[in-house]
């Protein structure tokens, strides 16, 4: 583990460095900006490699700057199957959930109203997806 994985994992979800690579670290006025990748590590045999979507998370303030982690998750063809895969990687600190009265807002729209969901709006996590 390099100097910057070392001081980052400080602040990273347990064992985020063991599946992704740090890819930069932005201190701008307001906020600190940890862009992650996932490293090339399919999750099942004979997987090949199709891409990356990126997953933005709101993490607990460092230093009185809002944290944001960003998630280039890596996605897997496998020959035969439909679809794309993911590895099982959660992405959030072990009991971290919404706020109660975000969630209460979701609850009265029914939780289809997608512009409270921002970036999230086209992503539809299946439970694989550890998030």
């Amino acid at each position: 583990m390099n100097n910057l994985e070392e001081a980052c994992s400080v602040f990273l979800p347990k064992d985020t460095t063991k599946n992704f690579d740090i890819m930069s670290v932005k201190d701008e006025d307001e906020e600190i900006q940890i862009v992650l990748q996932e490293r090339n590590n399919p999750p099942v045999e004979g997987a090949k490699p199709e891409g990356f979507k990126v997953i933005q998370v709101s993490d607990f303030p460092i230093r009185n700057k809002r944290a944001i982690l960003i998630y280039r998750r890596r996605y897997w063809k496998v020959k035969g199957q439909e679809g794309l895969i993911t590895s099982n990687i959660p992405l959030v600190h072990t009991g971290t959930k919404l706020e109660q009265a975000f969630a209460e807002v979701l609850k009265k729209r029914g939780g289809n109203d997608t512009h409270f969901l921002g970036e999230y709006s086209d992503f539809i996590p299946t439970g694989d997806q550890g998030i």
